[in-house]
């Protein structure tokens, strides 16, 4: 005979409390999805709003776990909670970042670290885990806006990369000095044939030839099929990109050395 397994194992705890997990994390998901549509249709004036909005919601989805997750008879239940809720709306600011990096998130985790040293071993166990699992769901939340990604996830985006759409369509487009000194100068405004000729010291079906290649690759766009060119933002992205892998490659590299 097979023995009855108790519905209150830890190991189905442990299914269950992971099921809810999930589901939390779906649920804030599934609001930065409606918010999105909610802004497509006109109900946000500025991105700033949708994620103003976001975050409320996050920030009262935490507060209401860490109350329910938190030691009900406890003398520091108050002033733990004030220290919680501090550091869980610190992690919430880092949602107006353009891009959340590795270091920061780290600072964070040494910043719940330090207030874990703090604290009474065994006792103050069960609150510091409700507050890991909340920040676990926080950096959820940053992938999901792709804000963050982790070494793996890098890893695996770079495992998937395309490399004939990405040769033809961003490092070809960049791999001339005249179409970077174009995209520079579209940078800080529009710009007419005639003064892209003077800045890149290009002629007639020289310069056509170069702006072609940018405005095929979408880097580059013309107003009216004749005016002014001006940078995209895929040009806009494409740039920050450049200037953002030069400043990493041309940073001086610090090894340690023995004494």
């Amino acid at each position: 005979m097979t023995a009855n397994v108790a519905p209150n194992t830890p190991s189905v705890e442990n299914d269950i409390n992971g099921l809810k997990e999930k589901v939390e994390e779906m649920s804030l998901e599934l609001r930065y999805v409606v918010t999105l549509l909610q802004s497509s249709q006109g109900a946000f004036s500025t991105k700033n709003e949708l994620f103003d909005l976001l975050r409320d919601e996050t920030r009262e989805k935490a507060l209401t776990r860490l109350d329910a997750g938190m030691a009900k008879r406890c003398d520091m239940r108050k002033e733990c909670r004030e220290k919680f809720a501090g550091f869980l709306d610190d992690n919430l600011e880092l949602l107006d970042r353009p891009k959340v990096s590795e270091e920061e998130l780290r600072s964070r985790t040494e910043v719940l670290d330090s207030l874990k040293e703090k604290s009474v071993p065994g006792r103050c166990d069960g609150c510091f885990n409700e507050v890991g699992t909340i920040f676990k769901q926080q950096m959820q939340l940053m992938r999901s806006l792709k804000l963050y990604q982790s070494q793996e996830d890098i890893r695996s985006s770079i495992d998937v990369l395309p490399e004939t759409e990405v040769v033809k369509d961003l490092l070809e487009p960049l791999s001339n000095v005249q179409r970077l000194i174009i995209l520079k100068s579209l940078l800080k405004a529009p710009r007419s044939f005639s003064e892209l000729s003077t800045l890149t010291n290009l002629r007639g079906g020289n310069l056509l030839f170069h702006l072609q290649r940018l405005t095929a690759s979408e880097l580059v766009s013309q107003r009216g099929g004749r005016g002014e060119y001006t940078l995209s933002e895929k040009g806009m992205r494409a740039l920050e990109m450049v200037n953002d892998l030069y400043q990493r490659i041309s940073a001086p590299t610090i090894t340690s050395r023995a004494d």
